[in-house]
């Protein structure tokens, strides 16, 4: 059986943290979600304290990556119309979200549209060999059921339906759940 999740969240789902175990001991995770345009909002990762190391595998990285898209799981479900859009500001963090969606676009296809932002630069960039890490995924919850949380409790405990994990979110200040049938145009 796997282990439980455990994550700290703000009332509207805008930050996440985590504490990951890995060979190169503990270290605290902090994802956050920033509007880019009406619909979209860019997900960064980061370690916490800001002055440490840029993220980087410390022997977590299948934890952190699974982590990484239980938070997207989590934070669509509440904004099922957003979509995450997922363009690292480091080289590492690029290679990161691709090698999340990767290892993972079977499990996600169920549940989410995955598609690469258009841009000119992109088309530019794979014409002219630059870096693909200029790519950007957007991220989108499939037309269905979702989870919709409102006022009432302070811990959320559940499981995942992309990877049937638990998870525990503590959220700092209370929520209600209920569940809401959400059509995307």
């Amino acid at each position: 059986m796997s282990s439980c999740t455990a994550l700290k969240a703000l009332p509207d789902f805008s930050a996440f943290q985590f504490t990951s175990e890995g060979a190169a001991g503990p270290a605290t995770r902090e994802v956050r979600f920033h509007q880019k345009t009406a619909d979209v909002y860019n997900l960064d990762i980061g370690d916490i304290p800001e002055k440490a190391q840029p993220v980087q595998d410390r022997g977590d990285f299948n934890c952190l990556m699974t982590t990484l898209i239980l938070i997207i799981e989590l934070y669509t479900e509440k904004y099922p119309t957003r979509i995450v859009r997922l363009k690292g500001d480091t080289s590492q963090k690029a290679r990161l979200y691709r090698k999340a969606l990767d290892k993972h676009v079977g499990t996600l296809s169920s549940f989410f549209e995955i598609n690469l932002e258009k841009d000119r630069n992109f088309f530019r960039a794979l014409r002219h060999q630059e870096s693909v890490d200029n790519i950007a995924f957007l991220v989108k919850r499939k037309p269905g059921w979702s989870f919709i949380i409102h006022t009432l409790q302070t811990n959320r405990c559940s499981r995942s339906q992309l990877f049937d994990h638990p998870v525990s979110v503590e959220i700092q200040r209370s929520i209600e759940i209920g569940f809401e049938m959400i059509e995307h145009e």
